[in-house]
């Protein structure tokens, strides 16, 4: 009997499929001989390509490029994968989620800065944000956390004392308190003890922030004496930061522009302006800039006591303002009021150190540059007037300004010279350059007017070299950008700081105008006549570049000190060799008289040149002469004659100690604020007697206009010739202990006499005089 075969299943019909019919894909082509290898199942894609996903088709996942592309569309070039950008896959919903985390982590963290600090961190880190649009918000919460890190980083981090008694042992070295308005104050020791609570910050009526000045309304001139205030005199006396400043005044913001330190600037600005209305009368030029000085007068009387950054900075304008119109005791007590108010305030000290410091950056920056510009301001007056500084070098503990190129680059325009001059001489101001080497420059002269006027010990000649050589060496390292430029115009108050160099050198060596040293070639008088010479050149080209219309003030003591050198060379070599030297001269009374359109003191300095030329010049020079005749400076009103005897020309007319107007000043002319620039008085013993002829003769090579003062001008004759000057001679200039013991001046490395040898200076036989 036959077998029955076993019947073949069918495949699953398709659920899908409105038909029964087998799937035809599953049927082997060719027959279903099961001979040929069936198709594999397409593989499972989860993520399209690019083109794929506008298209809408299927893809097969395929790379570098999906069988779509190439086979069927020929967009292979075009075909890419992005899994991020499908943001309904999980993985790409918890990458958004954590990028959004972190943004609003950052915005955060900036807008707790904003609230927690005070106004100007708050303008400071609007100032970041704004300066980096391109930043994302997680770097600009890292550049605000750096803030507060960099204040701490330049020192090394304060150690908290474990002990009480460690606590007290670091805070009597005296820290700075912070207020809540953001003052910070420095009361040594008692700092932070926190004895009685600050005052509120102090506010200003709308009138006065308005306009910032009841003097006038008039805007076009408080923008013209601004304009000529920060070409001239700011550039120099670096007080405080023009860009703070008008961002201060813009925005209405007292901590930086107050009332006060507007009408100082304005009645600085008159000095240099021409218009009527920069006098308090305008029909009289000695009234300039009253009107402004008498507001900020009466601004600063208003005060409560309550230091602050901007009455610093006013008052440091206001000294050089007095200073200027012949007022110079007032603006001397200015200055001393404006660097002791900067000590209170802690200026002089790092806060970058201090833990838990609340001053952002800017105002360290902006404390920094005060301090040093009055730093500056004292070191000028005591150079020009004798006086000691009233903060010791070794005192301050204090970083420089930081330079940055931006600010360094910012056009310094001549404003109040003429149109055309204006666009020909604009160039980079270099001002926080010009602030760092003059402030360091300072500090060198800290030490010599030390040794001349609290000495500890004689001077001698190798101290005096080492003086000299520290000098050079800050010369030398000068940047290139400061150099006096050949190609080109020079800045005004890099001229300024060449010609503050040299008088500091004439300064160091003046007082030893007649001795020279014992190991050295060079004497002190070719010093003091090499740096004289150099600054009559800078003052050819401050003049031919410039005019002396509207110069620095420290320029009239420059030139006032490189004339007397003149003048005491063309008194000892009298002819054809001093031809340079006389027109040297020449060109320094007329620099001088120029000044004085600005700087009424100048008046004074022309007269004292004029009778020390008088005194000492046996035949004034013609051409001496006739530039004292183009500026109306005649002869002494107690001249003494060219001509006269040798007996009157080496000593005093009898009455001159007694008609009070010595050498042709007269005294009842002259403000009361005024030092007697020409008139000695007898010395008195210790029994009050004036001491006469009973003294013992020494030479009295040397005489100051300070009473008591070490540094001097040399004009006095031998003390037979003029008894009324004898704490002046050389003794008390090296050292008053060694009472004209000439072995001992030869130990210290001193010798009388220079290179010139026996010739005569200022008509003395000084070999046949002793």
């Amino acid at each position: 009997m036959e077998s029955k075969q076993p019947r073949q299943l069918l495949p699953k019909a398709d659920p899908e499929s409105s038909s029964a019919s087998p799937i035809l894909a599953s049927i082997p082509v060719g027959g279903g001989d099961g001979d040929s290898e069936p198709l594999t199942k397409r593989r499972c894609v989860s993520s399209a390509c690019m083109p794929c996903r506008k298209r809408k088709s299927k893809c097969d996942g395929n790379k570098p490029a999906c069988g779509a592309c190439v086979a069927i569309y020929r967009t292979e070039t075009d075909c890419r994968y992005d899994l991020d950008a499908d943001h309904r896959r999980k993985g790409a919903l918890k990458r958004d989620i954590s990028q959004l985390s972190q943004k609003v982590m950052a915005m955060g963290a900036v807008l707790d800065a904003i609230r927690a600090g005070s106004e100007a961190d708050a303008d400071d880190i609007v100032q970041l944000i704004r300066s980096n649009p391109d930043s994302t918000e997680a770097h600009i919460a890292d550049m605000i956390k750096g803030m507060t890190l960099n204040k701490q980083s330049d020192h090394p981090p304060v150690e908290v004392p474990s002990s009480l008694e460690g606590q007290l042992l670091m805070d009597f070295h005296g820290k700075a308190s912070m207020e809540r308005s953001g003052l910070s104050s420095h009361y040594g020791h008692t700092s932070l003890l926190s004895l009685q609570a600050s005052d509120e910050e102090r506010t200003m009526t709308a009138e006065q922030v308005e306009t910032w000045t009841h003097v006038t309304s008039d805007t076009d001139l408080i923008n013209h004496l601004m304009d000529v205030y920060f070409a001239w005199s700011h550039p120099w006396y670096l007080l405080f930061s023009e860009e703070i400043f008008y961002h201060g005044m813009h925005d209405k913001k007292s901590k930086y522009c107050t009332p006060l330190l507007v009408n100082a600037i304005l009645a600085m600005g008159c000095n240099f302006s021409d218009r009527p209305e920069a006098r308090a009368n305008p029909n009289d030029p000695s009234t300039v800039g009253d009107h402004f000085f008498a507001e900020a007068k009466r601004l600063l009387a208003q005060n409560d006591n309550t230091p602050a950054l901007t009455i610093v900075q006013a008052l440091g304008v206001m000294s050089l303002r007095q200073a200027m119109t012949n007022r110079d005791s007032n603006g001397r007590r200015c200055a001393a009021q404006m660097m002791s108010m900067a000590v209170e305030l802690g200026l002089h000290i790092s806060h970058s150190a201090q833990a838990r410091s609340r001053l952002t950056a800017s105002e360290i920056e902006a404390r920094r540059v005060t301090f040093w510009g009055c730093f500056l301001v004292e070191a000028v007056w005591s150079v020009c007037i004798g006086r000691l500084p009233t903060l010791p070098r070794t005192a301050i503990r204090l970083e420089k300004p930081a330079l940055t190129q931006t600010l360094e680059g910012t056009p310094w325009r001549p404003h109040g010279l003429p149109q055309e001059k204006m666009a020909e001489l604009t160039q980079p101001s270099l001002k926080y350059t010009i602030l760092l080497q003059s402030s360091s420059l300072m500090e060198i002269l800290d030490d010599i007017l030390r040794a001349f006027y609290a000495p500890r010990d004689r001077i001698t000649s190798r101290k005096l070299q080492m003086y000299h050589e520290n000098l050079q060496d800050w010369y030398k390292r000068l940047p290139p950008g400061l150099a006096v430029r050949d190609d080109g115009p020079t800045l005004p108050q890099v001229i300024t700081l060449h010609m503050v160099y040299h008088s500091c050198v004439i300064q160091t060596f003046r007082p030893f105008l007649k001795v020279s040293f014992v190991q050295s070639s060079e004497s002190p008088r070719q010093i003091c006549t090499a740096s004289a010479n150099i600054i009559s050149q800078l003052v050819h080209l401050h003049k031919k570049t410039y005019g002396f219309r509207r110069s620095v003030f420290v320029n009239t003591h420059c030139v006032t000190s490189a004339a007397i050198i003149h003048v005491v060379n063309i008194s000892s070599h009298s002819g054809a060799d001093n031809l340079e030297t006389e027109e040297y001269l020449a060109d320094a009374i007329r620099a001088l008289h120029e000044m004085m359109e600005e700087s009424v003191i100048v008046g004074r300095l022309l007269m004292v040149i004029r009778d020390l030329i008088y005194k000492w010049c046996p035949e004034i020079p013609p051409k001496v002469m006739e530039a004292m005749e183009e500026v109306n400076l005649g002869p002494p009103l107690s001249s003494i004659s060219p001509s006269n005897s040798a007996s009157t020309l080496n000593g005093l007319s009898p009455d001159s100690s007694t008609n009070g107007n010595h050498i042709g000043i007269t005294i009842s002319n002259r403000k009361d604020s005024a030092p007697e620039v020409l008139l000695m008085a007898p010395h008195l013993d210790t029994n009050g007697t004036t001491n006469g002829s009973n003294t013992p003769k020494q030479h009295n090579l040397f005489w100051t206009p300070y009473p008591g003062s070490f540094e001097g001008v040399p004009l006095a004759l031998p003390q037979e010739s003029n008894h009324l000057n004898q704490n002046m001679d050389i003794t008390n200039v090296l050292d008053s202990g060694v009472n004209g013991d000439w072995p001992q001046w030869n130990r210290d490395g001193f010798t009388m006499g220079g290179e010139d040898g026996n010739v005569p200076i200022w008509g003395v036989d000084w070999e046949s005089a002793g």
